[in-house]
């Protein structure tokens, strides 16, 4: 008999005949074979009879159980292997049913490098660099403070390998202190491992021993009467003893700090990241749909996910406990000891769980708080664009200097937020669209988009375009010339002396009809926030152009070079920068780059 019109609970009663009461995991299915939950369970009989009472489970889980078309178990040796499989199956999947994390967070690492002369860089990504990571830090700041910290005491190079291998004389950072000019022999490379051996050191938090090795340098070399370079190793020992005089966090080590704050069906997990003894930030995650759900089994499924692909701190300590061997999990996983620690704490670890939960609870707030006045503010959008839905809007931009360098930037919201991977840049040079004429500008970015949009059939509810009555005529047009009539348009002029607050709104229904907000309301600040993001992205968009034309133009001041052998160059290599890091007997294999000329681009570039 086929399941089609079955309920989930005949389904799990079937089931349940077959299903011994051994540990294992289990995967639930609907009609259409698309896993929507998985779960493990240290009885599984017992665990599944659970989902037929319907009137123990939350409303959420009563539509799952309704959706049941078929479910698939799995035995195991133990309860650790099941934590181990059901981690691995809900990341192969991402049950709609289950605890899931967004996987928009990025976070940085420092890293030194395997090569003969190591670098010292920040690094995102897969790890497919030979060499030495230390992190996650929770944002590219906390890295560049770090990284400049190191620069300050152990002077590590921090340049590319093409600019690194080309130098012939020290640049500014080895001026001011910064390098230790390694790319000119201004350091033994002797004395160069050393140093990047106590910078290893000190990313590891073995600051006294390390404090021990300079005193220790200082001294030998005072007695040898090289007093300029005791001093500067002297000046090394202040930085590091200001560094660890602020840190009132030294006995904590490598630690992460996991707090959870849960009300009605959403739970934030604050995160804070001790490293060296010292707080180097922190970051935070909204998990809704989990009314049904205990702080124990959220932090259980946060953990596990969170450190899937993120190695974590040697400490972990929790607000809640958790379900036990996920330690052993993350053990196994990344072959070092990773410890899960609960309340109660030490005093000392006890404050700093107090303001994780703080942090937890305020961050809470806020956010609710903020999806509350974005869900309203994004009803009265929609009311004042004379539409009854919103689900995705584009807001556009323009941006060049006197006609150079011109863009067309689109960027894209809906209710939930800017959506980054909806943006587009528009090259216009010119061919169609004048680059110094706005009104054209616009009506070419505007034609290009909805052109596309008409045959993928992606298009937009409503368009917002930065500019007045002619902006808005000359979209207008677009719209009149593609037949596009279901689209919402509308201008915003900038306010008297370009303030914040005093926009002037036009819709293409009234285009004569001027539209003043409040400039206090909710729904005022909006429009600010979406023509505010789309100007960023037109201006960064402009001038990441302009720094690209910009140094491809860099091979015509160089006398022998016109437009043939720079295209020549460019097809040859793919790039200036591949150009700039060749060597003279790389660019003679340049058709028509003879030995005068490759010497030329050379000196050029490497003075």
């Amino acid at each position: 008999m086929s399941n089609t019109n079955r309920s989930g609970i005949l389904v799990l009663q079937d089931k349940l005949k077959q299903v011994s009461e051994r540990s294992g995991v289990y995967r639930m299915l609907d009609k259409n074979g698309i896993v929507i939950y998985v779960g493990k369970a240290k009885n599984l009989k017992k665990r599944l009879t659970n989902y037929t009472h319907l009137d123990t489970l939350s409303i959420r889980i009563r539509q799952m159980v309704e959706q049941i078309y078929d479910v698939i178990t799995i035995e195991t040796a133990g309860e650790t292997e099941a934590l181990l499989l059901e981690s691995d199956l809900i990341k192969q999947f991402r049950p709609y049913y289950n605890i899931l994390l967004k996987d928009d967070k990025s976070f940085p690492f420092i890293l030194i490098t395997a090569d003969k002369t190591p670098r010292l860089q920040k690094y995102r990504g897969a790890k497919n660099i030979k060499g030495d990571y230390f992190g996650p830090f929770p944002s590219g700041l906390a890295v560049n403070k770090t990284i400049t910290e190191i620069q300050k005491v152990f002077g590590l190079r921090t340049c590319a390998d093409t600019y690194f291998n080309h130098r012939t004389r020290p640049c500014l950072l080895y001026q001011i202190g910064r390098c230790a000019g390694p790319c000119c022999g201004c350091i033994s490379h002797a004395e160069y491992s050393e140093r990047v051996r106590q910078t290893r050191a000190f990313l590891h938090g073995e600051r006294i021993p390390l404090q021990d090795d300079l005193v220790i340098q200082m001294q030998k070399l005072s007695n040898e009467q090289r007093y300029e370079e005791a001093a500067a190793i002297r000046d090394k020992l202040q930085f590091l003893n200001q560094i660890q005089s602020t840190d009132a966090l030294n006995d904590i080590g490598e630690t992460d700090i996991v707090a959870i704050f849960k009300q009605s069906d959403t739970a934030c997990v604050q995160l804070f990241f001790h490293r060296n003894g010292k707080t180097i930030g922190n970051t935070f995650y909204m998990i809704p749909h989990v009314e049904d759900k205990t702080e124990s089994e959220i932090l259980s499924a946060f953990l596990l996910q969170f450190y899937d692909t993120l190695p974590p701190a040697k400490n972990i300590l929790v607000s809640h406990k958790t379900e036990k061997n996920i330690d052993i999990v993350l053990t196994q996983k990344y072959l070092k000891t990773i410890k899960i620690s609960y309340p109660p704490f030490k005093e000392s670890r006890n404050n700093l769980m107090k303001q994780a939960l703080m942090n937890a609870e305020a961050t809470y707030n806020q956010q609710i708080q903020s999806e509350k006045i974005s869900h309203d503010t994004w009803i009265e959008l929609t009311t004042l664009l004379e539409k009854k839905q919103l689900n995705k809007i584009e807001v556009y931009d323009n941006s060049h200097i006197q006609g150079a360098y011109a863009v067309g930037a689109m960027i894209a919201a809906n209710e939930s937020g800017f959506q980054k991977k909806w943006y587009r840049r528009f090259n216009i040079n010119g061919d169609i669209a004048k680059t110094n004429d706005d009104f054209g500008m616009m009506r070419e970015v505007l034609y290009r988009r909805l052109t596309r949009g008409i045959k993928e059939n992606d298009l937009p509810d409503a368009i917002i375009i930065d500019g007045g009555k002619g902006q808005l005529s000359a979209a207008i047009d677009i719209f009149k010339g593609l037949n596009i009539s279901q689209i919402a348009l509308m201008a915003v002029a900038k306010g008297e002396k370009r303030n914040a607050g005093k926009e002037t709104l036009f819709l293409s229904t009234q285009p004569t009809k001027p539209i003043h907000l409040n400039e206090k309301s909710n729904l005022q600040h909006l429009i600010q926030r979406l023509r505010d993001e789309a100007h960023r992205f037109a201006i960064g968009s402009h001038r990441q152009k302009r720094a690209k034309n910009m140094f491809h133009e860099t091979l015509l001041e160089i006398e022998g070079i016109g437009q043939k052998r720079k295209k020549d160059l460019i097809t040859h290599f793919g790039s200036v920068r591949e150009i700039a890091g060749a060597s003279i007997a790389r660019l003679m294999r340049v058709p028509g780059i003879n030995e005068k000329i490759a010497k030329k681009i050379y000196t050029f570039y490497h003075g």
